[in-house]
Formats: structure tokens, C-alpha cells, sequence
């Protein structure tokens, strides 16, 4: 059912960026985050969106395994990086389909591929949901905290979103949209991981 709604929510959004009529608003948020620049938070944005990069986001699924090697969860070692080559298809394919050109304003790096949906908000929005998933499942200290570290999780993933726009990257319209198709895909994987524990267990 959620993951329906958020394949729908990104038809939505990409319905909105096709016929424009939220171009302007697009337009008026990254000029708003082009106003509020100061050299703290370059660096302080620039360092989050980095968060959102393979280059980054590939060792800590490293690393992460080592924890997932250690509670025998094999299986979702395989999930992770599944989930990961899924997404980064899906986004590519997708960029590829809606081919819309990136932010025409002053951008803090320089990005040469296409705009929607965001890569770095797919990202964020499949990889640390997961983890965090696993890590809750994992360790009976964090389960008794679940709510708040899916809290942490998800703001981080805002935030890391938000940098995007700051950064004058991505517009709003490509943030939601690659939100809402991450989350589908880390809901998808969460739910094939469940049925796989539940196999193990018998």
C-alpha cells in the first residue's frame, strides 16, 4: 500500500515537472537558498551532499557489512548491495527518460547529467533507511529506540536533500521525486528481507 502511494506521489511530482506549473516555484527556492549562502554553510552543505555520493556511500555499505558478517546476516548483505545497483539503474534510466536540464543558476559543483529525479536524494532515501532498518533489527538497544533512530534517519536524508537545493543542483520537484522512488525501493527491499528472516528462522 505504501509503496503504491509513493510510486503514485512520484508520478505526481513528475507530472508536475513535465507541464511546468510548478517551474516557477522550482525557480523561487533555489534562488531563495542562493540568498541565504554564507561561506559556514558552503562548506557545511557541501560536506552533507557528499553524504548522498557513491564515492562515500559505497564504503560505508563496506563497512557496514563487516557488522552484518558478524550477526550472520549474509543474506542481507546481498539485499543491500542489490538495493544499491537497483536504485542507481532506476535513477539513471530515469534521468535518461525525463532528460530535464539541471538548475540554470549560480551552483556551488559543478553536475553535468540530467536533473530528475535527484541521484543524491535515491540515495539517501534507500541506502541509510535500510541500514538503519538493519541496524534496529540487529541490536535490541536500538530496537527499544527504533522511533528514534528512523527520526535521525530520515532527517538526515532531508537534509541531505536539502543540500542539493542549496547547492543550486537540483530543484525541489527533483528531491521529492527522488524521495518518494527511493523510499518505494527501500520499502520493497525491507519487506524481501523480512520474508528471507522469517525463512531463516524455520
Amino acid at each position: 500500500m505504501y509503496v503504491m502511494f509513493l510510486f503514485i506521489l512520484f508520478g505526481g511530482f513528475a507530472a508536475l515537472m513535465i507541464s511546468g506549473v510548478f517551474q516557477e516555484v522550482d525557480n523561487q527556492i533555489i534562488l531563495w537558498f542562493e540568498k541565504i549562502r554564507l561561506p559556514f554553510l558552503n562548506d557545511a552543505m557541501l560536506a552533507v551532499t557528499d553524504f548522498g555520493i557513491s564515492a562515500l556511500l559505497v564504503p560505508i555499505m563496506l563497512i557496514f557489512s563487516v557488522v552484518l558478517i558478524m550477526y550472520k546476516r549474509y543474506y542481507s548483505i546481498m539485499l543491500l548491495f542489490l538495493l544499491y545497483i537497483t536504485e542507481k539503474t532506476v535513477n539513471h534510466e530515469l534521468k535518461g527518460l525525463f532528460a530535464r536540464e539541471r538548475p540554470a543558476f549560480d551552483q556551488l559543483v559543478n553536475e553535468t547529467y540530467y536533473s530528475f529525479p535527484s541521484g543524491h536524494s535515491m540515495n539517501a532515501s534507500t541506502i541509510y533507511p535500510f541500514i538503519a532498518y538493519l541496524l534496529v533489527e540487529m541490536i535490541p538497544w536500538l530496537k527499544k529506540r527504533k522511533i528514534m533512530v528512523y527520526l535521525i534517519t530520515g532527517l538526515f536524508v532531508i537534509v541531505i536533500g536539502i543540500s542539493r537545493m542549496y547547492i543550486g543542483v537540483h530543484y525541489l520537484t527533483d528531491v521529492a521525486g527522488g524521495f518518494a522512488i527511493g523510499l518505494a525501493l527501500f520499502l520493497i527491499c525491507k519487506k524481501i528481507d523480512e520474508k528471507l528472516s522469517v525463512i531463516r528462522q524455520k
